[in-house]
């Protein structure tokens, strides 16, 4: 049978469209001989009041030699002709807040064109945003859920490492409270909105904002920047031990160890809070007021007497180790040599901050090996205080002993001369 010139054509046409999508797909080129604040998108729009250009000179894209229409398109040589510069054969696009994932992820998806700018950038933002709930809501056509701009800003986009960037540590709470903070919006999701003031009342927020500490954890570090999803019940201690590994450590340790299931009932949270979590206090170990244990164990129960015993124990390596600590530094002021001592003690220090580490072990055993020795220690460190002291008294008494023999001497001395210039002897 001839195919004649309708294959032919039908050829023509798959490939003109395949070309067309396969430039679509490139990331955008810097034009030839301009520079960013030279194209017509710039020279125009920083004519505008509230024109997107205002922040142009801390923007990271303009830094990098980038302008308006490497992401927007259009004609940057069409100087003072608005219908040619928006010209929507050149690709110009304003893009829907649908199409904003996409459309950044143009460039920050493509390896290659991101490592002429960056050769450690990552380029699996897109997909990581695939996997989140705003990422997931955007998909399905909701408008209001996060997109790129809504962290980044739309346009003066700064670095994350910036600290005038909404997502530089320290501001990341802030970024992600515009909307979870906001009532009205958070209403539809059927979401609460109290977590950024829990935020700033934590430990972390504190370390973060007040302390300067950039390794602290934020809203991020927990739920995932792009990826971001609320961590489930199974990964908490997942989440948690990503910061701190030991006591999560601890608690698989346990569960392998007694062949128990402890996720259900010992999750980080149950202790700690997730949003508000505060610095730890040893009130909050045993049974008393401030105690957290008392929230899943009754008097009666065996875990209700173990968290007394450790609260105990802790409580009496405490106060050994402290009552220690200052009889040895008032022996060494005193002039006695205890340095050994001293230093001797500070394993009753480390034991004391093992003691408060294996508490998360839920295991009593092994916390009272920890914290029998640390109370041995801080004994020992006592015991060497007053044999100081001791031994600083026999000294001051041999002393004064001394001094006595030593003018009782001169005396008989002083009396001998006396009755020999007497005598005239």
């Amino acid at each position: 049978m001839k195919r004649g010139p309708s294959a032919l054509c039908l050829v023509i046409l798959i490939l003109t469209a395949a070309a067309a999508a396969a430039r679509a797909a490139e990331p955008p080129h810097e034009p030839a001989g301009l520079r960013p604040t030279e194209t017509s998108c710039f020279l125009c729009h920083a004519t505008l009041e509230g024109e997107p250009t205002k922040n142009a000179a801390d923007d990271v894209h303009f830094q990098r030699g980038l302008s308006c229409h490497d992401c927007h398109g259009g004609n940057p040589t069409a100087i003072d002709d608005m219908e040619a510069s928006h010209d929507p054969r050149r690709g110009w696009k304003k893009p829907s807040r649908l199409q904003i994932p996409d459309f950044c992820a143009r460039c920050h998806s493509d390896a290659v064109f991101m490592k002429r700018f960056n050769p450690h950038a990552r380029v699996d933002q897109l997909s990581e945003y695939r996997t989140s709930v705003h990422g997931q809501k955007n998909a399905r056509g909701d408008e209001g859920t996060a997109v790129c701009v809504d962290c980044h800003n739309v346009h003066g986009i700064r670095a994350v490492s910036d600290p005038r960037s909404p997502v530089y540590a320290p501001n990341v709470a802030a970024t992600c409270g515009r909307c979870h903070a906001d009532e009205k919006k958070m209403q539809s999701y059927g979401l609460p909105t109290g977590q950024v003031e829990q935020y700033r009342t934590s430990v972390h927020a504190h370390a973060l904002v007040d302390g300067g500490d950039l390794a602290a954890p934020t809203c991020n570090d927990c739920h995932g920047s792009h990826g971001a999803v609320p961590p489930g019940v199974e990964s908490v201690t997942s989440v948690c031990g990503s910061c701190h590994p030991r006591e999560a450590t601890m608690f698989r340790e346990t569960e392998a160890k007694k062949k128990i299931d402890l996720e259900p009932c010992i999750r980080c949270v149950v202790c700690h809070s997730n949003h508000a979590v505060q610095a730890p206090r040893d009130e909050m170990l045993g049974v008393g007021k401030e105690s957290t244990c008392t929230g899943c164990h009754s008097e009666g129960d065996a875990g209700y007497a173990a968290a007394a015993k450790m609260a105990q124990s802790v409580a009496t390596l405490q106060a050994r180790h402290q009552e220690a600590s200052l009889l040895l530094e008032r022996a060494e002021r005193a002039g006695m040599e205890v340095s050994e001592d001293r230093f001797a003690l500070q394993k009753a220090k480390d034991s004391l901050v093992e003691s408060r580490v294996l508490a998360h072990s839920f295991d009593l055993e092994r916390f009272m090996t920890a914290a029998t020795a640390g109370i041995t220690t801080a004994d020992q460190g006592v015991a060497a205080a007053r044999r100081a002291f001791g031994e600083l008294r026999f000294r001051r008494v041999g002393l004064g002993l001394s001094l006595l023999v030593i003018g009782a001497v001169i005396a008989a001395l002083f009396i001998k001369v006396k009755e020999l210039d007497r005598t005239g002897g």
